[in-house]
């Protein structure tokens, strides 16, 4: 009897530990389908990360937000970072990565995004226009390699959940997964990222900054791809270039030689049915002005 009620006491204080454990494991200040920042050097000792927020935020963004988080301190850390300088570091790389889930089922969705919803960066090299896209962009992805893109996507961001109870993750690359999904050729150049995103999704730091951009001096900046592994569940938001295994332009994320990162939403396009009543209203301006003109 005593023995059994000494099982039960140590198999009950087993589970409160595992369950305290559990608890802690998970990070409150990241979410499935988070946008996270990350920075990786080529030969580097450690990676650098930091949670955005959600990636829906930046979905719906309609105007600029800026300064969103300020990562200097991690940035310029010489000993877990990249040094004092590292805005003129031609080694140093940017990404950013989100997934919401890695199940293949095609029926359901969260926030109007099915299953395997990608949001992925590509490097711009040069400055462009603000609110416009300054990359080729993605597409072309079979149903296997969403699958494969979202599950090593995954295995990335997850380290900020598992491994963090902040919004930054700094990591040594023996235990990062970030410089696993994001590898470099031996002249230092990103080759396919998660498997499926042939030369690399990160933008390189350089000698100086390439431009301005939303009113900000750029060190780096990425475009923001959101690709779908599937069109089909009611209430998924569809929108201009989304097709399956296709990405449409969500906007850019910059950073300053201070560390500030910001997002730059795209300009809004008018819709063609505003776009003729605006052309129309133009020409019957312009024909009111000549009548009035011909007659004086």
């Amino acid at each position: 009897m005593t023995k059994n009620i000494l099982s039960t006491a140590i198999l009950a204080a087993a589970g409160v530990a595992l369950s305290a454990s559990s608890a802690m494991a998970q990070n409150p200040n990241y979410a499935p389908g988070d946008v996270v920042l990350y920075f990786e050097q080529y030969l580097g000792s450690n990676t650098v990360a930091v949670n955005l927020g959600s990636a829906v935020t930046f979905r719906n963004a309609t105007a600029n937000i800026l300064n969103i988080a300020n990562i200097g301190s991690q940035l310029s850390n010489g000993t877990t970072g990249f040094g004092s300088t590292w805005y003129d570091s031609t080694s140093l790389w940017m990404g950013a990565a989100a997934v919401r889930s890695t199940g293949t089922t095609t029926t359901t969705q969260t926030a109007g995004e099915p299953n395997r919803t990608l949001y992925i960066s590509q490097g711009r090299s040069t400055a462009g226009t603000a609110g416009s896209a300054n990359t080729a962009g993605w597409g072309g992805f079979s149903n296997g390699d969403m699958t494969s893109g979202a599950t090593n996507i995954n295995n990335a961001v997850n380290r900020v959940e598992t491994q963090s109870v902040l919004t930054t993750l700094v990591e040594g690359t023996a235990t990062s997964n970030f410089d696993n999904q994001n590898p470099f050729n031996i002249l230092g150049q990103p080759v396919t990222s998660y498997g499926i995103f042939p030369g690399g999704v990160m933008a390189n730091f350089g000698a100086s900054n390439i431009g301005t951009l939303g009113g900000v001096t750029v060190e780096a900046a990425v475009d923001l791809y959101r690709i779908l592994a599937t069109t089909n569940p009611a209430g998924t938001v569809i929108e201009s270039g989304d097709g399956v295994g296709s990405g449409s332009f969500q906007g850019t994320f910059v950073i300053n030689s201070s560390g500030d990162v910001s997002y730059l939403a795209p300009v809004a396009v008018p819709e063609p049915t505003t776009m003729g009543a605006t052309l129309v209203l133009g020409l019957v301006a312009g024909g009111i002005r000549r009548r009035r003109r011909a007659t004086a």
